[in-house]
């Protein structure tokens, strides 16, 4: 009789055993973001979306959080201490860009809903490839998408302690990339400095109406032509423009903020390059520039007084070329 109660009791528990693994191996039903309802509070559900923006997270209070996006709406998914800890030893903290599914518990509050990943098996990541776009397209891309762009840094400065912004330039084309090295797999990005050529990879974020990169990746990359202009095609309907030139300097003036050199080519046009003196001071060929030399220069467009000119904005805009 015993042995019989022994065998039922083991049956019993093998089955809800049996249960318990079976309901692990089961996919759960894939619910949308805009569907959860705060009667869903607790509730233990499914969810797939794309990694928006750089995840928050501390080493020291061992958590984790980051923004997902299904199409439908958005939802904050948030991890702690054992799953944070599974998660980093497993190098599967999601990026930028990254596509995810994500099983956990609901928490609503004031109508707002999150989830909570209560196993770090929970969290499966995709990463897609990254797709080479030219950066005067990057306004035409959609959020989260990943990409890489060749550009020139046209500025770099820390806008936190673990966070720098950098401007990259391609021709007229402008746009920001957000390097980030709070999370483990990007502790090591090195951050370009101006005049730098780079290929950023990452995904397509916005800030105040405009598109920007977040850096997943970055490397030194070749430079890329600036378009060559015949300095006289060069006219007032281009101010603005990003332009590129190649002449013989014809004449220099000294002004009292830096260095005015007159710039002529084939094409029988002659145009002024204004050089600052963060510009001109920056050139290592500046105390021995003469008369005849010849200069490939990068620039803005402008207009003073009636005559258009040239303005580098960096010293690597300006560069001395050997003679023909």
């Amino acid at each position: 009789m015993r042995l019989l109660k022994a065998l039922t009791v083991l049956l019993a528990v093998g089955g809800v055993i049996a249960l318990i693994v079976a309901a692990r191996a089961t996919p759960r039903p894939l619910m949308r973001i805009a569907a959860i309802q705060p009667a869903m509070n607790f509730g233990y559900v499914r969810v797939q979306g794309t990694v928006m923006a750089f995840p928050s997270f501390s080493a020291r209070d061992r958590y984790l959080s980051f923004q997902i996006w299904d199409g439908s709406g958005e939802l904050r998914v948030t991890a702690y201490r054992a799953v944070v800890d599974a998660l980093l030893s497993g190098e599967r903290i999601p990026l930028p860009g990254d596509r995810v599914s994500v099983e956990g518990t609901l928490r609503i509050r004031d109508d707002e809903p999150s989830l909570i990943l209560n196993a770090a098996d929970g969290l499966l990541i995709e990463t897609p490839a990254a797709t080479s776009v030219q950066l005067s397209a990057l306004g035409d891309v959609a959020l989260g998408e990943r990409v890489e762009v060749t550009a020139q840094v046209r500025r770099a400065r820390p806008i936190g302690p673990a966070l720098s912004v950098i401007t990259l330039r391609h021709g007229d084309a402008t746009a920001d990339a957000l390097i980030s090295r709070a999370l483990p797999a990007l502790a090591t990005l090195s951050v370009p400095e101006a005049g730098d050529w780079v290929t950023v990879a990452g995904a397509v974020g916005e800030y105040r109406g405009n598109k920007q990169v977040l850096v997943t990746a970055v490397r030194p990359a070749a430079a890329l032509d600036t378009p060559r202009w015949p300095i006289a095609e060069l006219n007032s309907d281009l101010v603005g423009r990003w332009v590129g030139i190649e002449g013989q300097v014809t004449d220099l003036r000294p002004f009292r903020a830096g260095m005015r050199a007159d710039v002529t080519d084939d094409s029988g046009g002659s145009i002024t390059v204004v050089m600052f003196d963060e510009i001109w001071n920056g050139l290592p060929f500046s105390m021995t520039l003469d008369i005849a030399d010849r200069l490939a220069v990068a620039g803005e467009v402008s207009e003073y007084r009636g005559r258009v000119e040239l303005i580098p904005q960096l010293p690597a805009d300006v560069r001395l070329l050997a003679a023909p």
